[in-house]
This record gives structure tokens, sequence and C-alpha cells, in this order.
């Protein structure tokens, strides 16, 4: 277990990195002494990993949980629960609400479209988890003291009149998803490789994507197109998706390996 001051010099490499740590730290300490659960604010693919590592630091992994409202969120917050609590009672008590937007049958509206007019109201992304697109519209999952706000001033996106209600957690519709299977050979098993192949990019174009810090696996952040995917990994290509690999098979005469996949899109 390592103080708070060690965590922040191993971890944080820029001042926002150091607030958002120290933030996190600050939490989880006020959980321990105080006796009662706190969380953060929404994070970020990015925020998660790092604050993963500074809660494992902390040895705080018996009474912390990342939660974005359902399984596999990729937004969420941490929860740090104290001990007449457990993670999934801390889940139900997290301060998020589901909003669902209403469109007309004969309207478009995307990911980005939701996303766009949220932050027109000039709302902290922080505030705003998934945003899970559907037939009917979207649901979308905020921060509980964000959503009477939300309620009040959000009735546009893309243009175009939607309509808002409060919903339980618990109905929470699923985003409408394009899954792909696929297969194919790689050179050897390298992040760049793998990534190259599943979301069909040219070979430099997946390096720039890992090194500007825009490629996942397992939810964390990758810099290295040299890293080992094995099989089970899920790779997401922020703007294009996520992917898991299924199994690696036999090798070509070539020597190339082949893969099983599936992408969702």
């Amino acid at each position: 277990m390592k103080t708070k001051h060690e965590i922040l010099t191993a971890l944080a490499h820029s001042g926002e990195e150091k607030i958002l740590l120290a933030s996190l730290l600050d939490k989880e300490q006020t959980c321990e002494t105080r006796g009662y659960a706190t969380s953060t604010r929404f994070l970020s693919m990015s925020e998660r990993a790092l604050c993963t590592e500074a809660v494992h630091q902390a040895g705080a992994t018996g009474h912390a949980v990342f939660w974005g409202g359902y399984e596999d969120a990729e937004r969420g917050l941490y929860l740090f629960y104290p001990d007449y609590m457990d993670a999934e009672s801390a889940k139900l008590s997290a301060p998020l609400a589901l909003l669902r937007a209403h469109k007309s049958r004969s309207d478009t509206l995307t990911h980005r479209d939701y996303l766009g007019a949220l932050m027109g109201l000039q709302l902290d992304r922080s505030m705003v988890g998934d945003i899970l697109v559907h037939e009917e519209g979207a649901d979308i999952i905020v921060h509980e003291d964000a959503a009477e706000f939300i309620l009040m001033h959000f009735g546009k996106a893309g243009r175009k009149n939607i309509s808002l209600t409060r919903e339980e957690l618990s109905g929470l519709k699923c985003a409408v998803t394009v899954e792909k299977r696929g297969s194919g050979s790689v050179a050897s098993p390298r992040l760049d490789s793998v990534a190259s192949l599943v979301f069909n990019l040219p070979r430099r174009d997946a390096q720039l994507r890992i090194e500007k810090g825009l490629v996942f696996v397992n939810n964390a952040p990758c810099l290295k197109p040299e890293r080992q995917i094995h099989e089970g990994d899920r790779i997401t290509v922020r703007g294009m998706g996520r992917a898991q690999i299924e199994s690696f098979g036999g090798t070509s005469r070539k020597g190339r390996i082949f893969l099983d996949y599936v992408r969702n899109m």
C-alpha cells in the first residue's frame, strides 16, 4: 500500500492527472474514515485505467468498484463503499440516472448528435456516461446531479426535436449494434497487426492510432504497437467500435497466423 504522495508521484504525468487522482484518493479516504459511500464523476476509458492502477496501489480494491449502469459500460464512476455494503449494493446506490430520448420515427440521430447537443448545454463531459442509440432514440446515462437540468433543457439533437423521460436503470435498452464475425491471418499477434486486420486499417494507420492513445486492450489504453494479443482479448478503436479475439488457429505455409474475431460496430 502506497501513500497518496507516492501514488501521485508515480502515476500523475500532468496537472490534470494529478487533480483526477488526488480527488479519487480523497474520496477513497473519506469512505474509509467516515464510513459512507463516495464516488467520482464519469471517467473515460483512459482515466479509468489510470484510476484503477491508483486504487490498486492504495490497497483499496476490496471496497471499490467501477460502474457505469450496466456490465461492459465504457464510461462509469469509481464507487467506494464501507464495510456494511458490498459491490452490488454500492452499484444500486450509485448516483446514476437514466434518461430516455424519444425521437420521431422518421428522424435519424447518431451518438454524435446526442453528445454534441448535451455539450451544447455547457455540461461537463464528466456528467454524462454512455449514450446507447436505439430505434426509438437513445438511452442516456447521466450523473444524478445533472439529471433535472438535462430534463429541463435538452429538447433538440442534430436539429431534430426530441422528448425526454426518466426511466429506471433496470429498464436500460441496449444500443443497436451490428455484429460481424470474421477471420484472417496476421504476420504476428502484435496489436498493430491484429487491429489492422480486424478494423480494416492500413498497418501504419493502426500504428498511429495506437500511438495517439485511441486504441484500448481490455478497456485499458495501450500505446505499444508491439503488444501481444491473446485469445479473449478485447480491442477497442475509438470511433470504430470494438472487437473480441475468439481464437488463434494454425499457420499458413508462409508462417502467417490465422485468427477468428467478432466485431461490434
